[in-house]
């Protein structure tokens, strides 16, 4: 019975802990936001691989590392990077394990009514109808998620209510929307953990999937300098992290880091949302919101 225990066992579960530990990269959001000390402990009891982060950074920072040989496991946003970084030969496989999600800001008295607008949808269109003015954010995610809605909902932007972000540091976004009182669309943990500070700007809808960006664990590629033992356990900790089981551990991380932080995908058996039912956060009754709430002077 035993034999036939072990060969049902899941690829990721491991029997006893590896020699060597394995270096991962994390950008840095997963580290803020509590849930990455709270997952990796479940991740080694798992599949016996031992973690030690590497760094936890912008992707400015991680990337290299991955890159240089110092991290053997990348978890990044999809985009971009982690597709080069496949075409080098330096990244391996990719496989989408969480996401994240972003908010609008705006002024506390909201002159288009954003609050209480059914998702992000409608809520650009009143941004659109009043010409509020709004700060087209150049991190590339924002970016996408704007541009996806705008589409969607037929909304011509104009010069004369979209101004560009001219500002000298990503984090200092809020900044420039709160001298133009503007709203922006920013990630949802930087500004509740004061990364981003804006004087007079509240969050006002968050909750929309369409405002999700999604995490991806990348493997060591062939032209990476991982050991044969790394790419082995990085395999079995990709593997665990887009299980089913790794997907309630991410859940219970995110409930014990003060959540909702990183949202499992909805075919993972986690928590889900539907589009505008986190509006609740952007009114004072989530986690995140609280603590941003210091940020904004309310």
């Amino acid at each position: 019975m035993q034999s036939l225990a072990l060969l049902a066992a899941p690829a990721w579960a491991g029997r006893a802990r590896a020699d060597a530990a394995l270096r991962v990269a994390v950008v840095g959001g997963i580290q803020l936001c509590g849930v990455w000390e709270r997952l990796a402990p479940r991740i080694t009891e798992a599949t016996g691989v031992a973690l030690v982060l590497a760094s936890a950074a912008p992707k400015v920072r991680i990337v290299p590392d991955f890159r240089s040989g110092a991290a053997d496991l990348l978890l990044i946003h999809g985009g971009v990077e982690s597709f080069e970084l496949q075409a080098e030969g330096i990244g391996g496989a990719q496989r989408v394990w969480a996401a994240n999600e972003h908010a609008i800001v705006g002024p506390v008295d909201d002159p288009a009514h954003v609050k209480g607008a059914a998702d992000a949808a409608q809520a650009f269109e009143r941004i659109a109808a009043a010409k509020a003015p709004f700060i087209a954010f150049r991190d590339p995610g924002s970016h996408e998620m704007v541009q996806n809605v705008w589409k969607r909902a037929g909304i011509q932007p104009s010069a004369d209510w979209v101004f560009l972000d001219d500002t000298a540091a990503p984090q200092q976004v809020l900044e420039l929307a709160s001298r133009r009182k503007a709203y922006v669309v920013v990630g949802a943990i930087p500004v509740a953990f004061e990364k981003m500070r804006g004087e007079g700007l509240t969050v006002l809808l968050t909750g929309d999937l369409a405002l999700r960006r999604y995490f991806v664990v990348q493997e060591p590629g062939p032209r990476h300098r991982a050991t044969a033992e790394a790419r082995a356990q990085a395999r079995r900790v990709a593997d665990f992290l887009t299980s089913p089981e790794g997907q309630m551990a991410l859940v219970a991380a995110d409930k014990e880091a003060g959540g909702p932080w990183l949202f499992p995908l909805p075919t993972g058996g986690g928590r889900t949302d539907k589009p505008g039912q986190g509006q609740g956060r952007g009114d004072g009754s989530g986690g995140w919101r609280r603590r941003s709430e210091k940020q904004t002077g309310q």
